[in-house]
């Protein structure tokens, strides 16, 4: 009997102990017939053959599983090994294939471990065609710091927002509040190649972070870093792209006035920085921090619309002449200037 006539007996299903034979690997086929073979057979109504198919693949050789994997196996194979025979080699194999559906890496990412998250990481093809991977990927148990921070850069700097759901302030909050010292120094060393200066009692030193690595940390840690953070980090953080990150300075800190009047000036920081400033009662009774927030053109218009009473004449004066803030300001205070000029 050829291997056709063989094959073609098998998958008729008229000979039962020639399934049996089959799911238990004993039939003289070449492993790129017989594996799609018993992966089949483990959905037979028959539970003697369905069980017999289940362990025989599961107790094959990993390296000639792999060899398949990686050469001939379609969807249904590359699925059922994925979700069925948790061996390094065989998982390695699959997150290789260029051509491995999508969908496969989506059904392994919550489960993969350790060792092989950065097989997966490294993946960013797929990524970007399925960036469900990523949130699948995100629910496993036992994620690395590694694929955490690579999480986050893919986040941030390579998948549109409408694609893969944004986190919640609390769920960054949970993050920030989790990050260890471990994982920031990790983060340092990893971005920039060089470790961080440690304290005495062996803690990170804050004080010492360059600029660059206090941009090299993912959003929970520049939050946690910001809490706390000396005046240097608090002037790169406050300017972090991340409204969350750069209001975590104004909220997690006790600023003196005149670092508040210097941010409320610059305008590089974002809207959200400065409404944050504008809210707190402290601050808004010192003429020089809302002459500063009127004046930055990134204020909310009704914030400076609401400080614009409180302003001198000569203050008012400039403001009318002023083509940065909003036009509603700028009338507003030709109007004011106008009238307080006139008594």
């Amino acid at each position: 009997m050829s291997q056709a006539d063989l094959l073609q007996q098998i998958l008729s299903g008229q000979n039962r102990q020639l399934q049996v034979l089959a799911a238990s690997g004993l039939v003289p086929l070449p492993p790129e017939e017989l594996i799609p073979l018993q992966v089949g057979l483990t959905r037979s109504p028959d539970a003697e053959i369905a069980d017999n198919a289940a362990r025989t693949l599961v107790g094959m050789d990993p390296r000639l599983a792999a060899d398949y994997l990686t050469e001939y196996a379609g969807e249904p194979e590359l699925s059922y090994f994925a979700l069925n025979v948790q061996h390094p080699t065989i998982i390695g194999a699959i997150l290789r294939r260029r051509d491995t559906p999508r969908q496969v890496f989506v059904q392994i990412a919550a489960v993969l471990p350790p060792d092989l998250q950065e097989n997966l990481i490294l993946r960013q093809d797929a990524i970007i065609e399925e960036p469900q991977i990523l949130v699948a990927l995100e629910k496993n148990p036992n994620l690395t710091n590694y694929a955490k921070r690579r999480i986050w850069e893919y986040r941030e700097h390579l998948l549109p927002r409408d694609k893969v759901p944004p986190k919640s302030a609390a769920e960054i909050e949970a993050e920030a509040e989790a990050t260890t010292e471990e994982e920031l120094v990790e983060a340092i060393e990893e971005k920039t190649g060089e470790a961080p200066k440690m304290t005495d009692d062996g803690k990170l030193d804050v004080n010492q972070l360059t600029d660059a690595q206090v941009r090299a940390l993912t959003v929970p840690m520049k939050i946690k870093v910001a809490r706390g953070a000396p005046k240097q980090v608090r002037a790169v953080l406050v300017r972090d792209k991340n409204v969350q990150v750069a209001t975590t300075v104004i909220t997690g800190n006790n600023l003196p006035d005149n670092e508040v009047e210097h941010i409320a000036n610059n305008r590089q920081v974002c809207k959200e920085v400065l409404a944050e400033i504008a809210k707190k009662r402290e601050w808004a009774r010192k003429y020089s921090i809302i002459r500063a927030l009127i004046k930055n053109p990134n204020t909310y218009a009704p914030t400076a619309l609401k400080f614009l009473p409180r302003m001198q004449l000569r203050d008012l004066k400039d403001l009318a002449k002023d083509k940065n803030v909003p036009e509603a300001v700028r009338q507003t205070a030709r109007r004011m200037y106008n009238a307080k000029k006139s008594h």
